[in-house]
């Protein structure tokens, strides 16, 4: 894929949404949790308008997610698996991270 703007827009839009629908939040919820209005994030989901880099790092936090991630596509092999498993488990609930915490010292106290 070309490295230009409207692309760099068009994917970050895209995989905004993804990831906001994945995480089961409203466009009103990552608003309110991104400190950004609805209407500038219903403009930036539908790829009328890119955010800044301070609304960009306020959305990955808000969905727990890296730059990284939202820009995957730019990234040649550096979307590696430990990223993937990081994003799957930053979707999970408490209750089920402290189950996946769980199972890790398990594996790691028994040398399996």
């Amino acid at each position: 894929m070309e490295l230009n703007n409207e692309n760099i827009k068009r994917v970050l839009s895209k995989n905004i949404k993804d990831l906001r629908i994945s995480s089961n939040l409203t466009q009103e919820n990552l608003a309110e949790l991104s400190d950004i209005s609805v209407n500038f994030l219903k403009d930036i989901e539908s790829n009328r308008s890119g955010p800044s880099l301070k609304t960009l790092i306020n959305i990955c936090n808000s969905l727990s997610v890296t730059p990284n991630e939202l820009l995957k596509e730019f990234f040649q092999n550096s979307f590696n698996n430990s990223e993937s498993l990081t994003q799957q488990i930053n979707l999970l609930n408490n209750y089920q991270k402290e189950a996946i915490y769980t199972l890790i010292q398990f594996f790691r106290n028994n040398n399996m």
